[in-house]
């Protein structure tokens, strides 16, 4: 009976393969610390009135508004929540949210308005009973769930707006 022999350049591929699936599989989506959606490309006007509505409707606290010609950076205060279920179970004490909105410069409309590609991100930190500092904590389902109700909404009143 003849044996096959496997080349070492194929052995070491297969070595290779299997160390990246593992990594694949131990660095699932459950550890993700933001959450973050494209708005896509939008005007500032409409961007704006309906980033009011939306604010306004979750009562969702502005920090700073930064812009410049070719970009605008819109940040929230942190929004302090109580720990949900998961989170308390592994020992979180406190949570907080903020929302980061960015948009650069894509390209300028005839009429002179420019097109802006927009992002959001909310980011999370906890404080646990072993560090009671705030630092970046994995982001629980109910907690991404409220934000997304917050993304649609938000791209509800930016098409809206875009229509009107």
């Amino acid at each position: 009976m003849r044996r096959l022999r496997l080349a070492p350049s194929l052995l070491a591929i297969g070595l290779v393969l299997s160390v990246a699936v593992a990594g694949c599989a131990s660095g699932g989506s459950g550890g993700r610390t933001t959450f973050r959606r494209d708005i896509g490309n939008v005007m500032i006007p409409p961007l704006t009135v309906a980033r009011e509505k939306v604010f306004g409707k979750y009562q969702i606290p502005m920090f700073r508004e930064e812009g410049t010609s070719r970009s605008i950076m819109w940040e929230t205060d942190w929004m302090p929540r109580q720990p949900a279920p998961e989170e308390a179970g592994a020992g979180v004490t406190g949570g907080r949210n903020r929302i980061i909105i960015r948009g650069t410069y894509v390209e300028e409309r005839m009429d002179g308005t420019p097109v802006l590609r927009v992002r959001l991100e909310v980011e999370n930190q906890v404080r646990t009973s072993m560090n009671p500092e705030w630092h970046p904590g994995p982001m629980p389902e109910s907690v991404e769930e409220r934000f997304e109700e917050v993304y649609d909404d938000l791209m509800l009143e930016v098409r809206a707006g875009i229509i009107r």
